[in-house]
């Protein structure tokens, strides 16, 4: 019998045990960055136990989850082959969606092909840590 496997859309803090088959959004606290950096690259398929679920904060978020998956100490991770997860890395959006729902979601990472046809001049940003940090607006134009 095929394992249960839950649906990222479905997970929430009430249980522990979940079996996942879709991509999340994922954090190491600083006592586990030494331990995972070396562990976890990009384009790989994972299977994790022992992490924590909590809400998303509002910062970028790299899936429109409500929820992310937080790794600590005691998290495991094996990589599984690329073949046991139907894996594309591109997240593509049509330009009208950029351009509907760029103000109202504008923390939400997305792929769009286009071409750059201005900017803004660079100007100095203080981050809400306060770092400092330097914010360039470009005007896209749909390639279609």
């Amino acid at each position: 019998m095929a394992a249960r496997k839950d649906f990222i859309r479905d997970i929430n803090p009430t249980k522990l045990a979940w079996s996942l088959g879709d991509r999340i959004h994922a954090t190491v606290c600083k006592p586990g960055l030494e331990l995972f950096k070396n562990r976890i690259k990009e384009h790989c398929v994972y299977s994790m136990q022992n992490f924590i679920i909590k809400l998303k904060n509002g910062k970028v978020r790299t899936t429109p989850h409500k929820y992310k998956l937080n790794f600590y100490t005691k998290t495991v991770v094996a990589v599984l082959p690329i073949e046991t997860f139907a894996f594309n890395p591109f997240k593509f959006r049509p330009f009208h969606e950029l351009d509907e729902n760029g103000s109202t979601d504008g923390n939400l990472l997305f792929d769009y092909i286009g071409k750059v046809v201005g900017k803004e001049e660079v100007r100095g940003l203080i981050t809400r840590t306060g770092d400092e940090t330097k914010l360039i607006t470009l005007q896209l134009e749909d390639l279609e």
